[in-house]
């Protein structure tokens, strides 16, 4: 018999364009006071992100140099300054 894994919908999006868009059993991110993760049907959230990584469980790391989260109804949306370093967005915005 298998197991249910709760998953929920995360997009990680800049100026540039969509970095990702999927889902997700879980997400770590760096916070104001350490490392937290984010599981499907947490709490509402809103925060600011520092430097760091978003560590999306079964994908490569995203660096951002800033950010903001928001986290509500299953969806997660990460809003930040990503390291020009990246390269792997899904899609670019023709702005």
């Amino acid at each position: 018999m298998g197991t249910t894994r709760f998953r929920f919908s995360l997009q990680v999006l800049s100026l540039k364009g969509m970095a990702f868009d999927d889902m997700v059993e879980s997400v770590y991110l760096d916070g104001e006071d350490g490392e937290f993760e984010l599981l499907a049907y947490h709490h509402p959230l809103v925060a600011a992100l520092p430097k760091g990584d978003v560590k999306i469980a079964g994908h490569d790391p995203i660096p951002i140099l800033v950010g903001i989260i928001n986290f509500r109804e299953n969806r997660c949306r990460i809003i930040a300054q990503i390291d020009p370093k990246f390269k792997k967005y899904k899609e670019t915005w023709d702005i």
